[in-house]
């Protein structure tokens, strides 16, 4: 469908976001997914403030779990689309799919694809982009030696989760003893197929893709970084890294663009692969991809992509830090994804 809007008129722009009511977070979220799904309020505020300094109309929609009534009052010219809960992305992508208003980011098959770590791999597999050696753990394998993908360490991973939820400094397995530890606990508390991947020591990056009318442009890598002796010794972006506020590693991590000490060619042949897999994920408006770079074999490694990626204008932020750096302000970048349906 073509995603044109009417700019002869002084136009609508719907915010459409999610909430998880704490009624109902035992029945479909763990408290890690409780965390991540109620981090909307502030990205919100932002851009109702901001669209209505433009002279946009803003109309404010949200929706949750048992409850996609908020849909019914939608009248708007353009949509954006703020939710990236695991329970509501899908059903939200499919439902937009359908109107006959633009709206951001990607579509429902893009949205599917990325959500499904297994899915993501066999994409990048099919387009040479590099990625990790892998393995998938179905929860009826029964453990054995071959589903290590090769040399320890390996990192082991829920296979359909998002926002690193899942992921922390003690996924990492250095022996099979450990391997089979950490894949007992990530089943019994996720209950789903396990991602195990070769572990790339080094750099762990990101790349913001964003697409506009006339060129697609991968933004300055962000690199992550720590702040004095607070670190994780894996040098990984996890869910405490993430999210948990309270604790001095969440303090300590932020996000640098450009990134330190990687050569130009380099930074260069990473962009270039960040663009060929959006288009190749099937990928619109904007992205970020998460990689890992190891530096003595000077090769990168595609891990997952957002599609639906949040926004934090918060300074620390990995998109943030690159939309910086790239000679853009978060204003700037918010109001060219809207620009893009407007012809």
């Amino acid at each position: 469908m073509k995603r044109t809007m009417n700019r002869t008129k002084r136009a609508t722009i719907a915010l459409l976001y999610h909430y998880v009511p704490k009624t109902i977070t035992d029945k479909y979220f763990s408290h890690e997914h409780a965390l991540v799904d109620n981090q909307t309020d502030e990205i919100v505020h932002y851009m109702k403030r901001l669209f209505l300094r433009r002279g946009y109309h803003v109309q404010v929609i949200k929706v949750e779990p048992e409850d996609l009534s908020g849909l019914k009052k939608l009248k708007a010219d353009f949509v954006f689309n703020l939710v990236d809960s695991k329970k509501m992305e899908l059903e939200i992508a499919r439902v937009l799919g359908r109107l006959k208003i633009p709206y951001s980011g990607s579509s429902f098959r893009a949205i599917q694809t990325t959500n499904n770590k297994l899915k993501t791999k066999t994409v990048f597999q099919k387009n040479l982009l590099p990625t990790p050696n892998y393995s998938i753990i179905r929860l009826t394998d029964r453990l054995r030696r071959s589903l290590v993908p090769g040399k320890f360490p390996v990192i082991v991973k829920p296979a359909f989760e998002h926002c690193s939820i899942g992921i922390t400094d003690s996924s990492i397995a250095t022996n099979y003893d450990k391997f089979k530890t950490i894949v007992r606990a990530l089943r019994k508390k996720h209950h789903q197929a396990l991602l195990t991947e070769e572990f790339v020591p080094g750099k762990e990056l990101q790349v913001t893709v964003l697409e506009t009318p006339t060129k697609t442009y991968a933004l300055p890598i962000a690199e992550i970084a720590f702040r004095g002796k607070v670190k994780n010794k894996w040098n990984i972006y996890g869910f405490d890294e993430k999210w948990s506020k309270h604790l001095p590693v969440y303090k300590s991590c932020h996000f640098v663009a450009p990134p330190r000490e990687l050569r130009r060619d380099i930074d260069t042949q990473i962009k270039k692969d960040s663009i060929r897999a959006f288009y190749a994920l099937g990928l619109r408006d904007y992205a970020r991809f998460d990689l890992r770079y190891n530096p003595k074999l000077r090769q990168w490694y595609f891990l997952e992509a957002n599609a639906n990626a949040g926004f934090d204008p918060n300074p620390r932020d990995a998109m943030t830090a690159s939309i910086v750096a790239h000679g853009m302000t978060m204003d700037d970048f918010v109001l060219q994804i809207v620009r893009n349906s407007i012809h």
